[in-house]
């Protein structure tokens, strides 16, 4: 593959007249053009010379099954299932190669994921939580929809233990509300720590949906990798999650889409003020993990009109350089799950997940809306005539 230009995810530089040689999927070779040895007669030769590549985006927070509004209230498991379907295909489509699903009704997610590794489904590389676990009469519905009820540190165990017997990739805890219920404190510090404990013994991480303050600094304090969300982080809480080496995964052009267009994203007037009253605090908090060197991953938290690119183009108004962004969205997704040797960044010996771009993200984040190639493991799941 030649390239006009590369972005390799690390955060360097980008590199001009580019090459990419790959084989069996993953890079042997990659460098500027000149550098790069290879026999024309013996590849195929993908001339993406006026473009920039870049690698394949990461979504870390996403709902596969709910891209449309039927938020979870999905009766039939069978048109769940095909929307599932369907929406990994368009994910892919979007340039998104891998994608963490962050909980999601009878552990649908889980027979995705395998059904995308068996070549049966196009969709990203998909790490699941299957069904998370929030506590006995939550606040939140649509929270409850997904997730299975415990009360207690014997029952945070035990649930743990039988979603990791399902063969989760990691375990979700709905740590606090939602934005429908300003995300209150939910779980003790002792459920968390149970769960984490059960979690990290069997290798898996988990990931701790958490919005109040209280709530993120209870979910750092009992060992979680991640926080969700992170809407109301002080600079306590920072300095925790920069100290454990915890990442703050981002949503926030999920917020920024529901405050602006308000009820006409299919949310209540109660969510939508609450939205609202939010968002200057999330961009905040964003700031202050940036300011501490707190790993930041962006991801979409299941909403159609909500892509990885707007999520990337959210976090540059919130003061993040476009390189950082773009990193956020590629290189850090994979640290969180534990997989930078594999992919998020171009570099030899890791999969060949790339992203053809027509215009330098650098010189203008909405570059990444308008995708030509998508490649996945070295294959090609997007050409530029899918475009619409």
């Amino acid at each position: 593959m030649f390239a006009g230009s590369l972005i390799d995810g690390t955060g360097k530089a980008p590199v001009n007249d580019a090459a990419i040689v790959i084989e069996r999927g993953r890079i042997v070779q990659l460098g500027s053009r000149r550098e790069v040895d290879y026999d024309a007669r013996d590849v195929e030769v993908v001339d993406a010379s006026g473009s920039l590549v870049m690698p394949g985006l990461v979504d870390s927070h996403n709902h596969l099954f709910y891209l449309d509004h039927s938020h979870f209230k999905e009766p039939s498991v069978a048109i769940a299932v095909a929307r599932g379907i369907r929406n990994a295909g368009l994910w892919l489509d979007l340039g998104i190669t891998t994608t963490r699903d962050m909980s999601t009704r009878e552990n649908l997610d889980i027979g995705l994921r395998d059904a995308i590794n068996a070549g049966l489904v196009r969709g990203p590389r998909l790490f699941v939580s299957g069904m998370g676990l929030i506590t006995t009469c939550g606040k939140d519905e649509a929270q409850r929809e997904i997730a299975i009820e415990i009360t207690g540190e014997v029952e945070a165990r035990r649930v743990t233990r039988q979603q990791l017997y399902a063969r989760v990739d990691f375990i979700k805890l709905f740590t606090t509300a939602g934005l429908a219920n300003n995300g209150i404190v939910l779980m003790t510090f002792d459920e968390i720590k149970a769960a984490v404990e059960e979690a990290h013994k069997a290798g898996k991480k988990v990931a701790a949906h958490a919005m109040a303050t209280e709530g993120i600094k209870n979910a750092v304090r009992a060992g979680v990798d991640t926080i969700e969300h992170g809407t109301f982080l002080d600079e306590e809480a920072v300095e925790m999650m920069k100290s454990r080496s915890v990442a703050l995964v981002t949503t926030l052009s999920r917020k920024m889409a529901i405050a602006e267009l308000g009820e006409g994203v299919g949310r209540t007037p109660t969510m939508v003020e609450n939205a609202r009253r939010s968002l200057e605090p999330a961009v905040r908090s964003i700031q202050l993990a940036r300011q501490a060197g707190v790993r930041i991953a962006a991801g979409t938290d299941g909403e159609a009109q909500d892509t990885l690119a707007r999520e990337v183009a959210a976090l540059v108004r919130a003061g993040l350089s476009n390189m950082e962004a773009l990193v956020a969205a590629t290189r850090s997704g994979a640290e969180i799950l534990g997989m930078s040797s594999e992919f998020g960044t171009l570099e030899v010996g890791k999969r060949a997940d790339i992203l053809v771009l027509g215009d330098n993200p650098l010189n203008d984040i909405t570059a990444l809306e308008r995708v030509r190639y998508v490649l996945k493991d070295g294959e090609i799941v997007r050409r530029p005539q899918q475009t619409k």
